[in-house]
This record gives structure tokens, sequence and C-alpha cells, in this order.
């Protein structure tokens, strides 16, 4: 008997592109395809690009370039790109990277795996998206997924695209306009990761808050919510990438009251000078985003905010800046991100006047997260002596210590809880008493 052909993925970018990179193994295993973790054991490697802002074209770059050095070095026979930079520069990865066998922008990718058989029996075409590798993504493409997560947590992607024409973003032109899919598609996924084990739901999509819109012009994510709360097995349902004018009372309503609600909302603001908030056209004024901001602490008592912040748009003064600071001493956000302007080719921004230098971009970004460090490190203090529900993800060999996480850390964006490491097994979710706080994560006992 032959030998099953050898596939390893590489998975770069976000948490929807590593559903994309779980729908694509899915369909590789279908068609009885091996699903090798190392690159330097399979025969060919896909890897899954990023093309939102420039270090991460980079790194997609980069990693290309090293996967394809096994080509020599080991028996790859291949290496395919698939994913955003793919979809966004895909001609352009064609003719500057001869190395590449294949080149896929986004689709199902259920015909991914015949080309990777064509590659491994000796194929010398290049092939690509245009002709090869999927068809476009459907309500039911994300059904069959190998996961990648551990077994406590899955994303759960609700809709692809984006309507909004925030101008630094080049992702509705990458992934299209809003597409949601339909609840009982989505209660079905949720029904069938909660039967391989599945405790956390993180739900994602571009812009999750306008979940439905295109369906019937209504907002339907506390809808959708309240039914994926209601699935046997799942026991956490944790939001990211809510839009700020768009949280309505029903979705606070549902984050307070619910049991299952995590109640922690990542909803980036990106800026809060109101020049600023136009020149991005997020469709909001500073005082909007500060009145959405207090709500969330009123409306829900105890909820962990995370968000994001840009520094160095085109045009922004000192002043502007002076506003984001005090906009993080103010309002002490649990959860933080802040990043430096990416000036990206095809977005309105790229030809704005008054371009911010690199440096003084960085030296902001640096300013903010000094001061929110400070911010976490109180936060993480008060917690001390508290004891918390946490959910197990993993096992740490260097700190020989269980990973878990609370209701304020969402995974791979935010902190982490130390158990000790016979106290608990992945997947648990156990009440833990907080022992000692560090700058990023908890050290905690699990209580009786």
């Amino acid at each position: 008997m032959n030998e099953a052909i050898r596939v390893s993925m590489v998975s770069l970018g976000c948490a929807r592109n590593l559903v994309d990179s779980e729908v694509l193994l899915g369909h590789v295993v279908e068609e009885g395809l091996q699903v090798v973790s190392e690159a330097e054991d399979a025969d060919v490697v896909i890897v899954n690009t990023c093309g939102f802002i420039d270090t991460a074209k980079q790194e997609s770059i980069d990693t290309i370039l090293s996967v394809a050095k096994l080509k020599e070095e080991a028996n790859l026979k291949g290496v395919i790109a698939v994913g955003c930079l793919a979809q966004r520069y895909g001609e352009q990865l064609t003719d500057q990277i001869p190395e590449l066998d294949g080149v896929f922008g986004l689709s199902d990718y259920s015909g991914v795996p015949t080309v990777v058989r064509k590659i491994v029996n000796g194929s010398d075409k290049r092939w690509s998206s245009t002709i090869d590798g999927g068809k476009p993504k459907g309500p039911r493409s994300d059904t069959k997924r190998c996961l990648l997560t551990p077994l406590s947590f899955a994303y759960l992607r609700i809709s692809e695209g984006c309507d909004h024409t925030c101008t630094f973003c080049a992702i509705p032109s990458m992934r299209g306009r809003n597409r949601s899919k339909p609840i009982e598609v989505l209660v079905e996924e949720a029904q069938s990761l909660a039967a391989a084990g599945i405790k956390e739901l993180v739900v994602v999509a571009e812009d999750s808050t306008a979940y439905g819109m295109d369906l019937n012009k209504k907002r339907q994510i506390h809808t959708l919510l309240e039914q994926l709360a209601e699935v046997d097995g799942i026991e956490w349902v944790r939001l990211m990438y809510a839009y700020p004018h768009t949280v309505l009372p029903e979705l606070t309503t549902f984050l307070r009251e619910h049991p299952k609600a995590v109640k922690y909302l990542d909803i980036p603001i990106q800026h809060i000078s109101s020049p600023m908030l136009r020149a991005m056209k997020r469709g909001v004024k500073s005082e909007q985003v500060r009145g959405i901001l207090d709500r969330l602490r009123e409306e829900v008592p105890g909820i962990a905010v995370r968000s994001t912040l840009i520094t160095g748009f085109p045009g922004e003064t000192e002043q502007d800046f002076e506003e984001l600071k005090q906009l993080v001493a103010d309002y002490k956000f649990e959860r933080l991100g802040v990043f430096t302007y990416s000036r990206e080719e095809t977005t309105p921004a790229f030809d704005m006047p008054d371009q911010v230098p690199e440096e003084v971009a960085e030296a902001r970004a640096a300013e903010l997260m000094a001061m929110q460090q400070e911010v976490m490190r109180t936060f993480h203090d008060s917690q001390v002596g508290q004891t918390l529900e946490v959910l197990v993800d993993g096992y740490d060999e260097d700190a020989e210590r269980l990973v878990a996480r609370t209701y304020a850390d969402a995974p791979e964006v935010d902190g982490r809880v130390l158990l000790p490491k016979d106290s608990a097994k992945v997947g648990d979710l156990v009440r833990a008493k907080i022992t000692s706080a560090g700058d990023y994560e908890w050290t905690a006992e699990v209580s009786d």
C-alpha cells in the first residue's frame, strides 16, 4: 500500500485565518492525505498568509521562503500559498517567488488536495486559484474542520467580509462585503464542536455586531449568541470584534445576564480624537465612543474590555495623541493592543497628506503600552486572593505548569493563569484561587 501524502500547514494572521486553515486541513483529511505538524516531515507545505499590514506581509513572505529551502534540505516536493496575501497579491507572488508551486486566494479550498496530489506525482505546472483550488465560500464551507486549537476552545466564524470603509483597512478589498452565515448553520457547527469536547466558543468575524444585517437588515448578534449558549456542552461564549457604535442594549443584556456569557468584549476603537475618527471614516465621534465604553461598564458590571488603538495615522497631532493618552489613563482597559499605522496600497489613507514619521508613531505606541502595563499590573494585583473560574488550555513544558485562562483572557491575545501540573486536565473548567500576579499572567491554586 502506498504511503499517504503528507501535508503540513503554517497558519499566519488572525483567528479568521486560522478557521480557513482548519477548513483546508479538513478537506486534506477527507481526501485521504495525512496531516503532519512539522514542515520538515511533509511532502507539501501550505502557508496560509496574512496580508493586513506590512509586518504581516513580510512575515508571510519570509515564511514562504524559509519553507521553500526544505526543497533542497529535506524531501519537500511543493509549497502552496493561500489566504489574504495570496488573494491581494496573487500575480506578484507567482511572478516574484518561483519557489511557489501554487498560489490560491480565498475560497472554500475544496480543490487544494487534488492540487497537492498532482504536485507530489510530479506535475511541474504552477497552480493558481483562477482555475484550481476551490469554489467561492458558502454558508456551510466551515462545517468540516480539522481543529488546530486545544480541546478547550474553538473559533466560530459567523460571517465573512466587512461593509465598513475605514480608510486604513484593506480587508474589504480582500474578503468582500459582509456575508452572515444562517443561525441554524452556526448552531450546527457549535453542536459539532461541543460533541468534540470544546467548552468555549470564541465568536469571530470582521465585524461581529453587523451579524444579520445582510440577511434581514437587523442586527442579530444577541439572538445568535443566545442560541449558541443553549448548545449542550458549551460552557463559555466569548465575543470578539464588536464595532463601537453598534453595541445594542440587547447585547449588553446577554453579556450581563446569561450564565454562559463571558463578561468580556473585544471592541476595537482605533482612536478617540474626533478628527482622527473622521479621517479614519469610523462613523463615530469621540463623545460617542466614550459613551459606549461607559455604557459597557454600567450595563455589564465587572466586564473586561479589550480594545485596539492606532498611533501615527496621517495627520495625527500631539493634541490627538494626548487625547489617546487621557483615554488610556481614564478608562483603564483590562486588555489593550496598540499598533502603529501601516501605510497600505489601495487604501484611501495611503495618499493622505501629513504622513506621520514612523519613529514618531512607534514612540507614541511605546508610550501608550507603558501606560497600559501599569493599568494591567493594577488589575492583576486586584485579583490576588480572588477565586475565579478558569479554563485549562494546555501544559507549559518550560514552566512545568498547566496553562489556563480567566474570563478576562481571550486565547492567544491576552494573559494566562499558571496552575500546578497535576491539578486538572485540558478542557477542564475549574475554580482557582489567584496567589500571585505578574504583568501578563497569574499563578493560582485549584480550589476545592
